[in-house]
C-alpha cells in the first residue's frame, strides 16, 4: 500500500493523466494522433528526476508545475509542435485529483485481498467452534452465556457491512476531475465536454455530472468509510486482545518464538497484530477529522484545505492496509481454547443463570419477590463460593414453585443460548 502512494507511483499517475489527456484530445480531433503519441512516449517517470521535481515543487506549492515544464521540454526535443498541446486545457488540480483517484482505485484492490482472507478465516472459526459456549461479557463483567460463533459472526457481519460501505463510496468517488483553470473548461470552448467524456473513458473513471475540485464530499465519504472500516477491525483486535490475556486465555495467537518478544521479559509474547490494528483505530479518526475540517473550500480552489489531503488520504489507506493485514494474519492463526472457555464459565458458579431464574420465578411470585430471592441467592453463592443451584436447592421459597423436572430445565445451559446457538 505504501508503494501505491510513494513519489514515483503518484508522479507516474500524474503522467498517465497527461498521456490520457493527449489521447482524448486526439480522439476529439483537436490534433492528429501523432501529437498524442509524441506526448505519451515521454510520460514515463524514468525520464524525470524526482529530487529535482521535489526541489522545484516547493517554489510553486505543487509538483505539477515542474512536472509539466519538464514534460514539455522532453516532447519539444523531438516534436516541437506536439509540445504546444502538453497539459492543454488542464490545471494542476485536475492532474493531482485524478491521479489520487487512480491510486485509490489500486488501493482498494490491495485491501480486498486481505478482506477476503479475513472473511474466510472467520468462517473457518465459526465452522470449527461456532457452538462452543463461553461467557458473554458486558461492561467487561460476566453476563450470560453465548457461543463463540455469535462473537465471530458479529465480527464478520460488521466487516462485510463496512467493506460494502467502502465499495459504495468508491463507486461515487472514482470520478474524473477535469475542469481547467476555474472548473468550466473555458480554454477548450465547445470541445470541453467531449474531451472530458473521452478522458474519463480512457482512464476508466466516472464522468461526473459536474466538476468536484471545490466539493470534496465524495472523496471524504470514501475516507470516512475506510476509517469506519479501520474502527471495525479495531473492535475485532480489542476483543481478541482481551480474550488472549493470560488470566482469560480463551484464545491465543499462533505461536511464533520470534514474534512479539519483550526486550526485558523473556516469558512475554506481546499481541503485535492486535497492537497494529488498535493503533490504527486510534489514529484514523483524527486523520479523518482533518479532511472534514478542510471540506469548506474557498471559491473555485482551496488555499491549504485541498493541499492537506495530499498526505492525509494516503495515510488513512496505509493504516487500513496495515490493520486488515494484521487482523487477517491473526485470525488465520487464531487458536481457540474450549477447555478454558468452559473453565471460566464454570468458575462463575452458575451466577450467569440469574437472569433466567429471576424471570421464570417472577412469573410465579411477581418481579419484586423474585428479585429479592435471586439477589439473596447470588450474594450467598458469592460469599460461600458455592454454585447458585446449590443455594437455591436449599431455598424453600424457590423450590415450592418448581418441580424437579422444571428446575432441571431452568438450569439447562443449552436452553439459555437463544439466537446465539448455531445448532
Amino acid at each position: 500500500m505504501m508503494s501505491v502512494f510513494d513519489d514515483a507511483e503518484i508522479l507516474q499517475a500524474m503522467l498517465d493523466f497527461e498521456g490520457a489527456l493527449a489521447a482524448a484530445g486526439s480522439r476529439c480531433n483537436l490534433f492528429e494522433p501523432s501529437v498524442a503519441r509524441s506526448i505519451s512516449r515521454c510520460c514515463r517517470i524514468s525520464k524525470f528526476s524526482i529530487s529535482e521535481l521535489s526541489e522545484t515543487a516547493c517554489q510553486h506549492g505543487t509538483v505539477v508545475v515542474p512536472l509539466v515544464h519538464h514534460l514539455t521540454k522532453l516532447v519539444s526535443a523531438f516534436d516541437e509542435r506536439a509540445s504546444n498541446w502538453v497539459h492543454f486545457g488542464a490545471t494542476s488540480q485536475d492532474v493531482i485529483d485524478t491521479a489520487m483517484v487512480v491510486q485509490l482505485r489500486k488501493a482498494l484492490v490491495i485491501l480486498e485481498v486481505d478482506v477476503q482472507r479475513l472473511v474466510l478465516a472467520l468462517e473457518t472459526l465459526v465452522d470449527r467452534f461456532g457452538n462452543q459456549i463461553m461467557i458473554g461479557r458486558t461492561l467487561q463483567q460476566p453476563s450470560v452465556p453465548i457461543t463463540f460463533g455469535q462473537k465471530v459472526s458479529g465480527w464478520k457481519s460488521a466487516l462485510l457491512r463496512n467493506w460494502n460501505r467502502i465499495q459504495l463510496s468508491a463507486s461515487e468517488a472514482f470520478s474524473l476531475q477535469f475542469g481547467g483553470a476555474a472548473g468550466n473548461l473555458s480554454s477548450l470552448g465547445t470541445d470541453g465536454q467531449r474531451v472530458r467524456t473521452a478522458l474519463s473513458e480512457i482512464l476508466e473513471l466516472n464522468s461526473p455530472d459536474d466538476v468536484w475540485h471545490a466539493h470534496r464530499d465524495r472523496v471524504v465519504a470514501l475516507c470516512s468509510s475506510v476509517s469506519i472500516f479501520v474502527g471495525g477491525l479495531g473492535k475485532i483486535a480489542l476483543d481478541i486482545s482481551l480474550l488472549l490475556q493470560a488470566e482469560v486465555s480463551e484464545v491465543s495467537e499462533k505461536i511464533d518464538a520470534n514474534r512479539g518478544r519483550s526486550s526485558a521479559m523473556p516469558h512475554k509474547r506481546n499481541p503485535v497484530n492486535c497492537l497494529i490494528a488498535l493503533a490504527g483505530a486510534k489514529r484514523a479518526p483524527h486523520l479523518l477529522a482533518t479532511l472534514l475540517d478542510a471540506m469548506p473550500h474557498e471559491h473555485e480552489r482551496a488555499l491549504g484545505g485541498w493541499q492537506v489531503e495530499w498526505v492525509t488520504i494516503p495515510a488513512i489507506f496505509e493504516i487500513a492496509a496495515g490493520s486488515i493485514s494484521a487482523v487477517a494474519n491473526m485470525c488465520e492463526g487464531l487458536e481457540v481454547n474450549p477447555k478454558k472457555m468452559k473453565y471460566n464459565l464454570d468458575a462463575l458458579n452458575g451466577l450467569f443463570m440469574s437472569e433466567k431464574l429471576m424471570l421464570e420465578l417472577s412469573k410465579k411470585v411477581g418481579k419484586a419477590t423474585a428479585k429479592e430471592i435471586i439477589d439473596a441467592a447470588c450474594n450467598e453463592a458469592s460469599i460461600q463460593n458455592t454454585h447458585l443451584v446449590k443455594i437455591l436447592q436449599s431455598d424453600k421459597r424457590f423450590l415450592k414453585e418448581f418441580t424437579s423436572d422444571e428446575f432441571d430445565e431452568l438450569t439447562d445451559l443449552d436452553g439459555y443460548l437463544g439466537t446465539s446457538s448455531f445448532k
